[in-house]
C-alpha cells in the first residue's frame, strides 16, 4: 500500500486504472481527492483513495459540548462552542455557535432565563438537534448546566457554596443552574 500526501481537488489518477475509494470522486474520467490527508491504493480491489489526516467527527445529538454564553434573551441561551481539547478532536458543525431554547434548560419551571445563565458562563450541555440550519442544545440533567462562572460586578469567578454561587473579590451572589460538574467549590 502507498502513501503520498494530496489537498481536496488533487488529481489522484484516472478512471482507466482504478476506482474511487473513501475520499475520493470520479469526473471526466480522473479521479479526484475529496478529503486531505495521504493516497491510499488498495491494488487488489483496484481502488484509490484517501487516508484523511485529522480525525474529524461529525457532531449528532447526544453529543457533550462545551460552551461560552454570549448572549441571554427571554426563550433561549446563544452560546459559543469550544472545540473539545481532552480529546483532541475537531467536530464538524454548520456554525460555531448553538442555541439553547428555554425547554430544555431544566426539568422544572424556569421563570428568568437570566436567574440560570449569565452572559461569559462556561457550560456543558448536550445536543438536541443538529443541522445545517443550527445546533439546539439541554441542560436539564444535573451534569449539565453551568461548569464556571463570573461575577456580573466584577467579572470575578464564582465560587460553589452549597447551592448557591459566591464571588471571593466582591462578596456577590448569584444563582446559576450549575452542573454537578462545576469547577470552583
Amino acid at each position: 500500500m502507498q502513501q503520498k500526501p494530496v489537498l481536496p481537488g488533487d488529481a489522484l489518477s484516472t478512471e482507466e486504472e482504478f476506482e474511487p475509494g473513501a475520499n475520493a470522486f470520479a469526473e471526466d474520467g480522473n479521479i479526484f481527492a475529496s478529503a486531505g490527508g495521504t493516497v491510499t491504493v488498495d491494488a487488489k480491489h483496484k481502488l484509490i483513495g484517501v487516508q484523511p489526516a485529522k480525525h474529524i467527527k461529525q457532531i449528532q445529538p447526544g453529543t457533550i459540548v462545551f460552551a461560552t454564553v454570549v448572549f441571554v434573551k427571554e426563550s433561549s441561551v446563544i452560546v459559543s462552542l469550544l472545540p473539545d481539547k481532552e480529546k483532541n478532536e475537531r467536530l464538524v458543525i454548520s456554525q460555531s455557535s448553538a442555541m439553547l431554547p428555554v425547554r430544555n434548560v431544566s426539568r422544572d419551571y424556569v421563570e428568568n432565563l437570566r436567574d440560570c445563565f449569565r452572559i461569559g458562563d462556561l457550560i456543558k450541555a448536550r445536543v438536541t438537534k443538529a443541522s445545517n440550519l443550527g445546533v439546539d442544545l439541554a441542560t436539564a440533567e444535573p451534569e449539565l448546566g453551568v461548569v464556571k462562572a463570573f461575577c456580573v460586578k466584577c467579572r470575578h469567578p464564582l465560587h460553589l457554596f452549597g447551592l448557591s454561587l459566591k464571588c471571593l473579590n466582591c462578596g456577590n451572589s448569584e444563582q446559576r443552574k450549575t452542573s454537578k460538574d462545576y469547577l470552583l467549590k
